[in-house]
């Protein structure tokens, strides 16, 4: 009988071991990269690797480009209204397509190479900023640390649920173009890790490989989620200094489970032998 309990309470164990594991969470100091690719100084670079307990992290910055027009006036003409002297003049706008940028390191990571404030993440006459996050498996994100801001940092967080990615697929792109190809808004959220506010993100648990983070982009929607609920007016810029996830619980499979059961059961029987 004695044997039988024993037997009943290592099962019971077992079970459990299997049904309370516990994810634990995983940071990276983003001030401290493992290696850059495409540096071009000490602080740009087009993307900066990290590891941390086997998890490999790329961040890369994402942003729109500028267009530039020249157009050309007549200045002065002569008695017969022929041009004797040309005028010409360069505009630049805004280009409202998705294209790759530097990303720069100080008291965390900006992007773009531009004069303060603007290498920040920002969203700056809708020039909207965004780190992409490419881990090399799923996890789940679930807190931003922000280094330097000025003003607000309002953040817009995606996460990719399609079936395939390439970073180049986001090329070209406007940022509206990307909800529901492959990409899910996350949650939108006021001052985050700023004044009072902590860097709670993702209440909802969504899991992905890759994460878009950015500066709060209208485009979006202006629905707010999260603890983080004291709205500031004006443009958003901040440095991304860390970022904490964790790994997704995993199940152990059925067939496991039949075997740690078929297991148990043999030791049963075999008990039952030696005490008949």
């Amino acid at each position: 009988m004695r044997s039988l309990k024993l037997i009943i309470a290592g099962f019971a164990i077992t079970l459990g071991i299997v049904n309370t594991a516990v994810a634990s969470p995983i940071s990276f100091n983003l001030t401290a990269p493992d290696s850059r690719i495409g540096a071009i100084n000490s602080t740009y670079a087009m993307q900066y690797n990290y590891e941390k307990e086997d998890l490999g992290l790329a961040v890369t910055g994402w942003s729109y480009g500028i267009k530039t027009t020249t157009t050309k006036s007549c200045k002065k003409t002569n008695r017969k209204g022929e041009c004797t002297q040309w005028k010409t003049t360069t505009t630049t706008s805004l280009n409202e397509a998705i294209e790759q940028d530097y990303v720069g390191k100080w008291d965390g990571l900006g992007v773009e190479k531009a004069d303060t404030p603007n290498h920040a993440v920002d969203n700056e006459a809708g020039d909207y900023d965004m780190h992409l996050l490419s881990f090399d498996e799923l996890v789940k994100l679930t807190t931003l640390d922000i280094g330097w801001y000025q003003n607000d940092s309002d953040i817009s967080i995606l996460a990719f649920n399609g079936t395939s990615f390439t970073p180049s697929s986001l090329l070209g792109k406007k940022w509206q173009d990307l909800i529901g190809n492959g990409w899910e808004l996350v949650g939108n959220y006021y001052n985050v890790d700023t004044g009072p506010n902590n860097g709670a993100v993702n209440q909802g648990g969504v899991v992905s490989q890759y994460w878009l983070v950015g500066a709060y982009n209208l485009n979006f929607g202006n629905t707010f989620s999260g603890p983080n609920v004291n709205k500031t007016s004006g443009d958003d810029y901040y440095k991304l200094k860390g970022v904490t996830v964790e790994r997704p619980l995993v199940k152990v499979p059925e067939p496991s489970a039949l075997l740690l059961l078929g297991l148990s059961l043999l030791g049963l029987s075999i008990a039952r032998r030696r005490t008949a």
